[in-house]
């Protein structure tokens, strides 16, 4: 990576897993003007999974995922943080099933349905009422 400041080469000084987030934190030193930041390293998700639907491929657009639970969990209030975080934890547990990187609207709408159901009954029931493939 080239340095926020001068466009030079940089080292990593120190590296930690952000395990709620899925990302790489790191701490980064520039060789040349010896400034020091961070950066946050994330999987580009659209283009890693892979959305089979109706016979064609789409990619995974973590978004949309975001907006249908953010809809379940409205009456919340904390409806904002609690969305991201399930959305967070659908994707960890996505990149589990053995069927990566292709995956069915069916089998994201289950790994959904059963993170929200441990987190808010009120919520797993909305959801489940907008997904038929839960029924």
């Amino acid at each position: 990576m080239v340095c926020a400041y001068c466009g030079k080469e940089t080292q990593v000084t120190n590296s930690r897993r952000q395990r709620r987030s899925n990302q790489v934190w790191r701490r980064r030193q520039c060789k040349a003007c010896k400034a020091i930041f961070t950066t946050l390293e994330v999987v580009d998700l659209p283009t890693t999974l892979i959305v089979d639907s109706r016979s064609r491929s789409e990619p995974f657009l973590p978004d949309k995922l975001y907006t249908e639970v953010l809809l379940a969990l409205q009456d919340r209030k904390d409806c904002y943080i609690a969305a991201r975080e399930v959305t967070n934890t659908v994707i960890k547990e996505l990149l589990k099933l053995p069927d990566k990187p292709l995956f069915r609207p069916e089998q994201i709408s289950h790994v959904a349905a059963s993170v929200l159901k441990r987190l808010d009954r009120r919520a797993y029931l909305r959801y489940a009422a907008e997904h038929p493939s839960l029924q």
